[in-house]
């Protein structure tokens, strides 16, 4: 047995117990994930038997970079490791967190190109299993990582404990998608920012504003400010002025009836001189404008991931027609799900899947006694956050385009449930359906839908559902 020294350093009577065949795996690794630098566990089978419980928390722990000198220090380190006591990939189980975008995604597809069995854990669950399992309230890079290798083992030890929850690494083109959703939030965020910040300056600017328009953030009225800064410089332009001017701007639809009710009020405007707001408004409103054609250049980029770029050779994605099908579904929300699930074949059952989603009920402990059930804290927040979009757009349409969710809703209100916990069950209906018809690869279809809930379809999608059916029929 060759007796090198591994940058983990474990002791050379460790390979005695590795003698035989393998019931499971030899090693378990926990990489945290940092943007500079990661920090990697490796530790052996035998170290969690140990009666005490300290072997597995005294191995040490390698700090290396993010970089390819340090991925392959890493790698080296792992492949010492498999000399040393004869093994080979398969003997490995690698689990690391899916923190910070694309921090994890290097070291990710490195190890799973050079053969490692490798899956991710949840950020929430690893603190979790940490201080409700193990109960160690030690917080640092080192710990965490030693503890993703325990719930590797004890996940294995335990198949069907519902603390741990391993999923398979994201693709490059699941990665591609969420990254591409999250942008396009992030910036939608600072564009409502922005809009808002316009607004508060225009009560000063432009208090008469609001006689002619609705909306004083829609890029047409943008526009019109940046023209005329103040109701002082409007007050001197005419009907035909602004009327032009907004025809430019792309209100066409308004633009006849406000030029004429801003050329009747802005004589006897009450705007006092503000030139000292007015640089800070074209700013803000000049990156307003700019953050909007961000997202328009973002939203031409989901579609064609979405159906495909022929001139590109891309083709669309498999889910896409899939998910588009179910009501209310926009190409927005369709690639966010993409994104969170990648591929539906990860996960086993739809109680796993909502779970990731973050959507599925856990009960509410006290002791010994049971006090009832809440929703999940755990899971994908950006799934929940578009799940919980659905929902709420069914409901506000549940009138005009009543569905077979906005039943099950009803029916659990009239039982006596809280609204937002049926707004919760909602979710959990949703998603639930969402599984099904992405493992069946089928489109979803309402009569058999409402078939399988027990649900007169006569009495639902009468407006959304004319043609198909007709079809049917």
């Amino acid at each position: 047995m060759n007796t090198t020294i591994t940058p983990f350093s474990y002791g050379n009577d460790t390979h005695k117990s590795h003698q035989g065949q393998r019931k499971f795996y030899q090693f378990y690794v926990g990489i945290d994930i940092g943007a500079s630098f990661h920090v990697a566990s490796c530790i052996p089978f035998d170290a969690f038997l140990d009666p005490k419980g300290i072997a597995w928390k005294r191995t040490k722990t390698m700090k290396f970079n993010s970089d390819s000198v340090g991925i392959a220090e890493f790698l080296n380190a792992l492949g010492k490791i498999e000399k040393q006591f004869s093994l080979t990939q398969k003997d490995f189980l690698i689990l690391l967190e899916p923190t910070g975008g694309h921090y994890s995604y290097l070291v990710q597809q490195v190890l799973l190109n050079e053969g490692y069995e490798l899956f991710q854990v949840e950020n929430r669950a690893v603190g979790e299993f940490r201080k409700n399992n193990l109960g160690i309230s030690e917080k640092t890079d080192s710990m965490d990582a030693k503890v993703m290798a325990y719930m590797g083992w004890h996940k294995q030890l335990h198949p069907h404990m519902q603390g741990v929850t391993l999923i398979r690494p994201q693709s490059v083109l699941q990665s591609l998608f969420r990254t591409v959703m999250r942008d396009r939030w992030y910036i939608n965020v600072q564009l409502t920012r922005r809009k808002n910040q316009v607004q508060q300056l225009l009560k000063v600017t432009h208090p008469d504003l609001n006689k002619a328009f609705k909306s004083l953030s829609s890029t047409s009225v943008l526009k019109l400010v940046l023209e005329f800064p103040t109701g002082l410089h409007m007050k001197e332009a005419t009907a035909e002025e602004i009327y032009n001017f907004l025809l430019k701007a792309g209100a066409k639809s308004v633009a006849k009836r406000a030029a004429n009710i801003l050329a009747e009020v802005m004589p006897n405007t009450i705007a006092v001189p503000a030139e000292h707001l007015v640089e800070r408004q074209k700013w803000v409103i000049e990156e307003a404008l700019r953050l909007e054609e961000s997202i328009k250049l973002i939203d031409k980029e989901i579609h064609k991931l979405l159906w495909g770029d022929p001139d590109k050779g891309l083709d669309s994605h498999p889910y896409t027609e899939i998910l588009m099908s179910l009501p209310f579904v926009s190409e927005n929300i369709a690639c966010t799900l993409i994104g969170v699930i990648g591929d539906i074949e990860r996960f086993n059952t739809y109680k796993e899947f909502k779970k990731y989603l973050g959507v599925s009920s856990e009960n509410k402990q006290s002791g010994t006694s049971v006090t009832g059930t809440r929703q999940t804290y755990s899971g994908v927040r950006d799934a929940r956050r578009v799940l919980y979009q659905i929902a709420l757009i069914i409901l506000a349409n549940g009138q005009k385009h009543p569905t077979v969710f906005k039943a099950y809703y009803d029916r659990k209100v009239t039982e006596g449930m809280n609204k937002k916990k049926a707004i919760g069950h909602l979710c959990g209906k949703i998603a639930s359906l969402i599984y099904t018809v992405l493992k069946n690869k089928v489109k979803y279809d309402p009569i058999t839908h409402a078939k399988a809930c027990g649900v007169e379809f006569n009495n639902l999608y009468i407006k959304n559902n004319k043609e198909k059916t007709k079809l049917t029929n």
